[in-house]
């Protein structure tokens, strides 16, 4: 079935996890992270802003944060929760959240508690290095990954990664994953993720769909809901908005890295994305995380 293919293309890497309590007010204001953050709060109230409106965070409840989701925290005094901090990839290089639609907001259950305690217990050591954001001005850490110490340990939370991200997955897809396969796009959105240096024209997808350029538009389109060459440029800007968080390439070398040359086109279509230029991006999220 799809859904078997599915996952075995999928990839969870645990970056951070700890316990918190906050005794005083805390705000985080415009925070983007590289990596999806799931929380379970296990006493108090907060808030959650993100683009999609303002979320009360209350406790035996579950939170999903995607990568690259800028948000602002406030947590009150008294709010106690556990953070995971992960990435979710997948081998053929697509954006997971891209490919299915995740809900924000879950209530818990004694399991999912349990889920977040044993995932706690068996990763300890993995907390953010301080409290405030503006310490982590070079980031060493961001990068940083769970090392295991046996295949077990590996297995065992890995699979509990998947198990808790599973109670924010709707049942439908917002792309229709029959489609993808039925007209062979699976390829096509390969190769663009593997070749986002180089130079790609609609011309040359339509060409590797065996169809005309139109016929491949509308095709694409019709399931991806975006023409090719907004499709492409989405996933030059991911790639950029990656590389300004966690690599120290200048502008020019990451213009390079994702294909766009001119420098006013790609300042324009990131702040068209990301409502920040480049820079403003880079210097917010390095003070945030």
């Amino acid at each position: 079935m799809y859904c078997e293919k599915i996952n075995g293309l999928l990839d969870f890497q645990l970056q951070h996890i700890a316990f918190k309590h906050f005794d005083h007010l805390s705000s985080y204001p415009n925070v983007t992270s590289p990596f999806s953050r799931m929380y379970l709060i296990t006493k108090g109230a907060g808030k959650l802003t993100t683009g999609s409106g303002k979320v009360c965070m209350e406790e035996n409840h579950i939170y999903l944060l995607p990568s690259f989701t800028p948000c602002t925290y406030v947590f009150q005094p008294g709010l106690s929760h556990i953070y995971i901090n992960f990435k979710v990839s997948m081998k053929n290089g697509l954006n997971f959240f891209s490919l299915f639609s995740t809900n924000q907001k879950e209530k818990s259950s004694p399991f999912i508690s349990c889920l977040f305690q044993r995932l706690l217990e068996i990763n300890p050591g993995l907390e953010l290095p301080h409290d405030d954001p503006k310490v982590y001005q070079n980031k060493p850490w961001i990068n940083k990954t769970a090392t295991f110490d046996s295949l077990k340990h590996h297995l065992e939370t890995t699979s509990m990664i998947g198990q808790l991200l599973s109670n924010f997955i709707n049942p439908e897809p917002p792309l229709p994953p029959t489609k993808i396969m039925r007209y062979n796009l699976q390829p096509i959105l390969n190769f663009i993720q593997a070749n986002l240096h180089a130079e790609i024209t609609v011309d040359d997808l339509a060409t590797m769909a065996c169809f005309s350029k139109d016929h491949f538009t509308r095709i694409f389109k019709s399931i991806l809901g975006i023409p090719p060459h907004e499709y492409l440029i989405r996933k030059r800007i991911e790639k950029a908005q990656a590389l300004l968080v966690t690599s120290d390439l200048s502008q020019a070398q990451i213009m390079e890295e994702t294909g766009i040359r001119n420098v006013s086109y790609f300042s324009r279509m990131f702040k068209k994305h990301t409502y920040k230029t480049p820079a403003e991006f880079r210097k917010q999220s390095w003070a945030m995380e």
